[in-house]
C-alpha cells in the first residue's frame, strides 16, 4: 500500500517529538514497522537523522533533566536503604569498610555527574542551605524578627520555585 508524505511526516513526528518507540509510532501512523524502519533509514541517508533530532528535542524539552532528576532521586533512596542494611548487618568490620568505600565512591560519582547534568539542583541546594542558615542566625541573634522572617519565607519560596523551576 502506498502512503503519502503526510503519513511519513506523522510517523516522524510521533517518533521525534512525541517520543514514541518506532514500533508505537508506526502503529499510530498506520504503517507497518518494516515500512517505518525503511523510511527512517532513508531519511538518515538523506541527512535527516531522526535519532539526532529526537536527542536534541529531548534536551531542549527538558526530558533529560527529568530523567536525571529521577535517577538521582532513585539513587539517593537506594543509597539510604543500603546504608541502613549495612549498619544492621553482622558482616566483619573489614567487609563493611570495603562495601562502604565502594558505596561512597558511587555516591561521589553520582553526585558529581548530577551536578554536571543538573546544575540547578546543586544551586538550589546551596540556596536552600543559605535560607536555612539565615533562619538559624535570625533565631539566635534577633528572635523578635523570626515571625516576620517565616512570613516572608513563604512568599520567597515562590521566587525560589520560579528561579529553579
Amino acid at each position: 500500500m502506498a502512503h503519502d508524505a503526510q503519513t511519513k511526516a506523522q510517523l516522524r513526528r510521533y517518533y521525534v517529538f512525541d517520543f514514541f518507540t518506532l514500533e508505537q509510532a508506526a502503529e499510530k501512523a498506520g504503517v507497518s514497522f518494516p515500512t517505518a524502519r525503511r523510511w527512517k533509514k532513508q531519511a538518515e541517508e538523506l541527512g535527516d537523522d531522526w535519532d539526532k533530532v529526537r536527542d536534541a528535542q529531548s534536551i531542549a524539552g527538558g526530558k533529560i533533566e527529568e530523567v536525571a532528576k529521577g535517577m538521582l532521586t532513585r539513587f539517593v533512596l537506594h543509597f539510604s536503604s543500603v546504608m541502613d542494611e549495612l549498619e544492621q548487618s553482622e558482616l566483619p568490620p573489614s567487609e563493611k569498610a570495603e562495601l562502604l568505600s565502594g558505596l561512597g565512591d558511587s555516591f561521589t560519582k553520582m553526585t558529581a555527574a548530577s551536578k554536571r547534568i543538573l546544575p540547578e539542583v546543586s544551586e538550589l541546594a546551596v540556596a536552600l542551605k543559605t535560607v536555612e542558615l539565615l533562619g538559624e542566625f535570625i533565631q539566635t541573634n534577633k528572635p523578635q524578627l523570626l515571625s516576620e522572617f517565616v512570613e516572608l519565607l513563604d512568599a520567597f519560596g515562590q521566587t525560589l520555585n520560579k528561579e529553579f523551576k
